[in-house]
């Protein structure tokens, strides 16, 4: 009888499919129940493997991380300098750049909204959360610049960081009752307002700030580029 020939090209397909299945697992469970409370048997069960094969594909939990982020990240636009390449100055850049940042709080809203709370029990976790947001600051200080290369000032990256954070993406959201486009509208309305003042005196700016509504800060805007 003729041995068998060993497949390795079946082999491997297979185990491709097994781990798409666990990263499927991981990705979902991180969304129900949060990283920390997310355990190698409820990955198990959910995928339908052994869990030593969890851990086969997953050692550590930094590559559950990864492959969890991926896996969303895959599915939204790569968020790049060509976010806003064609805009014609630094507000139209921070308008397309907070436009997509919003976007991509949204689609990750399941599981950011639990990873912001167990950061401090997930060191793993807190590295590619800090990574994420190098990544953001870096875009807002590349839509901030005068000119290529230039340094944008401290405070107005500061200010466009803040605003454009998840945390201040799901306040307006999960706890003042914004529907997602009227969250993004308030947070690029009130970063029109601030940046067409920031040739004003600071006192201006403050009152700028305290007599306008966040809601209708693009009102405020518009009118005063008319």
């Amino acid at each position: 009888m003729t041995p068998r020939r060993y497949d390795r090209r079946r082999r491997d397909e297979a185990m491709a499919a097994t781990r798409a299945r666990i990263v499927d697992a991981i990705v979902a469970l991180h969304a129900e129940l949060g990283p920390s409370r997310t355990t190698y048997a409820l990955i198990a069960k959910r995928a339908d493997v052994a869990i030593p094969t969890v851990y086969k594909h997953f050692p550590k939990l930094a590559g559950m991380f990864a492959a969890c982020i991926g896996h969303v990240s895959a599915q939204l636009p790569p968020l790049t300098a060509d976010t806003f390449a064609d805009a014609r100055d630094a507000a139209s850049r921070i308008a397309k750049l907070a436009t997509a940042l919003c976007e991509r709080h949204r689609r990750f809203a399941p599981w950011l909204r639990w990873s912001r709370h167990e950061v401090h029990l997930l060191p793993e976790l807190g590295v590619y959360l800090t990574k994420m947001r190098e990544r953001q600051r870096r875009l807002i200080e590349e839509a901030l610049a005068p000119a290529p290369g230039a340094r944008p000032p401290r405070t107005m990256v500061a200010i466009v960081d803040a605003l454009t954070g998840f945390d201040t993406w799901h306040t307006l959201t999960a706890e003042s009752g914004l529907a997602p486009d009227e969250a993004t509208e308030a947070i690029v309305d009130a970063l029109m307002a601030i940046m067409s003042a920031r040739g004003a005196r600071p006192s201006r700016l403050r009152a700028v700030a305290r007599s306008v509504p966040t809601q209708r800060l693009g009102r405020h805007w518009r009118a005063s580029r008319t």
